[in-house]
């Protein structure tokens, strides 16, 4: 049996004007290499998920979350070659200002705002998809979450 390793993190569906910011990963692992993905990383020693998803929206993207609204949690396992990786994603929705986005060029090819229901089409992680779905079965899209 493989060890199984856990990962706390967090992801933001930063939303701007009706559209989704997702940023294309550039990753050594090929299963994640070129996948689209939501803003996002692990919480760290004694921070809250609050506190770490502004963090790292701002270090991925150089944007400012001006709200942020927790809608859940989502487990999700990863079979790698050496280990189990257990994550547990805290999922906010965070509306982010005006500005350009900076994505960081060693971890990520490019970056895209579809619409909420044009993201569904980006070739990316099951877990985004998962999460994507969830965030849209408890949101009104013309007025946020319900």
């Amino acid at each position: 049996m493989k060890p199984l390793k856990e990962l706390e993190i967090v992801v933001g569906l930063c939303e701007r004007d009706g559209r989704l910011l997702l940023i294309q990963r550039k990753d050594t692992n090929q299963q994640w290499d070129h996948a689209w993905e939501f803003p996002g990383g692990k919480l760290e020693e004694g921070e809250s998920a609050e506190d770490a998803i502004a963090r790292e929206i701002k270090e991925e993207t150089g944007l400012t979350v001006s709200s942020s609204t927790f809608f859940g949690m989502h487990h999700h396992d990863w079979d790698l070659p050496d280990k189990t990786l257990r994550v547990h994603i805290h999922c906010f929705h965070c509306v982010v200002g005006d500005g350009d986005v900076v994505i960081e060029v060693d971890k990520a090819y490019q970056h895209a705002w579809p619409t909420i229901t044009e993201a569904l089409s980006y070739d990316s992680l099951s877990a985004n998809q998962d999460i994507l779905k969830r965030f849209i079965a408890c949101t009104d899209i013309e007025h946020g979450l319900k």
